[in-house]
């Protein structure tokens, strides 16, 4: 099976950080708002250090003062950084995080915040994602249609994630903070994931219970289109996973981390961004509309109470969302 390749002439080579200067320049002006003299943080991996520097072009552009650190990667999602990286990150203004695994549940993202910075983790992000895709989005309507939703996903207790090819998952969320990645981090506290963007929040502990069928992608393991990967969700845990070669990896890597708070179900997300290429990149099926996922893992940077060694995140589409028991979002389309 094939689809539709839509920016076939993007080969990475030593020129095309001016290809990727579209797209470095959107986050800096859009999406973060960068204001002379601020200081720009890109704590990268070794994979992403281009990446990196036309980000960094990019804000000294605009008159930030961008600083580069660089890592080797973790080689796990949500793994801790060095703490020298999660200092940097700390005494940042703005902070981007391009790596092969996410630093969204890691104390570098954290401790920025709390100091007040604001910024968007990129993991798993490629160079094209700078050229085509999700950075095309209109990101200031993204926003404006997830402040309704979240206005009614905070005033509820309940809320159910539905899709045709067999996902019916329940929990509670009363008292859970929504968690606004929509693409625009301009105040302090806030946090995106470029090109993502979403909007999100962490069920109760214990609570979730149901059915998940992955159909789109599994983090970390790549496209599950043609083996869809099938998770039973009871009091709050991951107690079974069945399917192909994804299933098996799933299963393996949750089981390789010996602790139970791997097997936590995390994270309710529903999809915001059009541009978003489906099956393309982590980040754009993340936020791609339409799409629904799942973390696997920690939940303690969206407002749980868990701190696990991963989140991994499975991801499927033509989602339909009830809160209290109330259609409000069906496929992409907003209800309220």
């Amino acid at each position: 099976m094939s689809w539709p390749i839509e920016y076939f002439h993007y080969v990475p080579a030593p020129s095309s950080i001016i290809e990727m200067m579209p797209g470095a320049m959107k986050a800096m002006t859009q999406c973060a708002a960068v204001k002379p003299g601020e200081n720009v943080v890109i704590a990268c991996d070794t994979n992403k250090l281009r990446l990196a520097e036309a980000l960094a072009a990019a804000a000294y552009a605009v008159g930030g003062i961008p600083t580069i650190v660089m890592f080797p990667p973790t080689g796990a999602h949500g793994a801790q950084v060095p703490k020298a990286v999660v200092g940097a990150c700390a005494q940042s203004d703005v902070f981007f995080l391009p790596t092969s695994w996410s630093m969204t549940h890691t104390d570098a993202r954290i401790e920025a915040i709390k100091n007040g910075s604001r910024g968007s983790t990129m993991c798993e992000v490629t160079e094209d994602c700078l050229c085509t895709g999700g950075m095309q989005g209109d990101y200031e309507e993204c926003d404006r249609i997830a402040r309704r939703l979240g206005t009614v996903i905070s005033q509820s207790k309940t809320m159910r994630i539905t899709s045709p090819a067999g996902t019916d998952m329940r929990c509670e969320i009363a008292g859970r903070p929504v968690q606004y990645e929509t693409g625009l981090f301009r105040e302090p506290g806030q946090f995106a994931a470029l090109p993502d963007s979403e909007i999100n929040i962490s069920p109760v502990e214990g609570s979730s219970e149901g059915t998940i069928v992955g159909d789109v992608r599994l983090m970390g393991y790549g496209i599950i289109r043609e083996e869809p990967v099938t998770i039973q969700v009871r009091e709050g845990k991951v107690e079974e996973i069945t399917g192909g070669s994804g299933a098996e990896y799933l299963r393996e890597t949750l089981e390789s981390f010996n602790d139970p708070s791997a097997h936590n179900l995390a994270e309710f997300a529903l999809g915001l961004n059009p541009s978003c290429r489906a099956y393309s990149t982590n980040l754009e099926d993340l936020g791609k509309l339409g799409f629904a996922h799942h973390g696997i893992g920690s939940n303690y940077a969206i407002g749980g109470k868990v701190m696990a060694p991963c989140h991994i995140d499975i991801i499927y589409k033509d989602a339909t969302a009830e809160l209290d028991g109330k259609v409000v979002w069906d496929k992409g389309k907003l209800l309220v």
